[in-house]
């Protein structure tokens, strides 16, 4: 059984960690529905940050002023992550500048990761898209007043709603709570399979 999850975000000043930088970081750590612990910080990159950034997520190079680089702040994070599995929205994207960053600070990282963006693609069939904002919206998803989609914690406490909407279907279909390996088969099964694999989980 899962017992202890890390739910993270990162905010960047372009797509590719080759030439970008980590200017925002949310993670909340996750037992079971409860939340253990929350991590909010702003770092500065080290370089202006593209306006295209600031009018996506509304972080500014003021707001980023004299916050500790990603470099400093990397250790804190491996910290709080702990030995815990790493869940994201689009995990590709968060994982290699998790990695990239650690690099740069001299560090390593090797936690397993899941993604509520594939998990969502092969569970939630009927979505527009899989855009967080949109599962958020097409589920139904309660946000907070302060919520401001494209700013970490806030997009964290967004993926926190479609993780728990995700293992509420499957252990309503499979009667039981699927542990880690589970979902990491979900992720990689063929989405046209998908009922065969749970199936499958029943007869186990």
């Amino acid at each position: 059984m899962m017992s202890e999850l890390v739910i993270l975000d990162f905010e960047t000043t372009g797509s590719s960690p080759n030439y970008s930088r980590i200017i925002e970081v949310g993670a909340i750590i996750i037992s079971d529905t409860n939340i253990v612990d929350k991590l909010s910080q702003l770092m500065y990159p080290g370089r202006s940050i593209p306006y295209f950034i600031t009018n996506f997520t509304g972080i500014t190079n003021q707001m980023v002023k004299g916050k500790p680089s990603p470099e400093e702040f990397m250790p804190t994070l491996k910290n709080f992550i702990g030995a815990r599995p790493i869940l994201a929205h689009n995990a590709s994207f968060d994982q290699k500048f998790l990695i990239a960053e650690m690099e740069n600070s001299g560090n390593s990282i090797d936690n397993k990761f899941l993604c509520t963006l594939k998990l969502a693609r092969r569970l939630i069939l009927d979505a527009p898209n899989y855009k967080l904002t949109t599962l958020t919206s097409h589920l139904k998803i309660e946000t907070s007043k302060d919520h401001k989609p494209h700013r970490a914690l806030s997009d964290v406490m967004a993926t926190l709603g479609v993780w728990l909407y995700i293992k509420k279907y499957v252990a309503s279909y499979i009667k039981t709570n699927p542990d880690l390996n589970f979902f990491e088969k979900l992720m990689q099964h063929p989405r046209k399979n998908i009922l065969n694999l749970l199936d499958k989980y029943i007869a186990v």
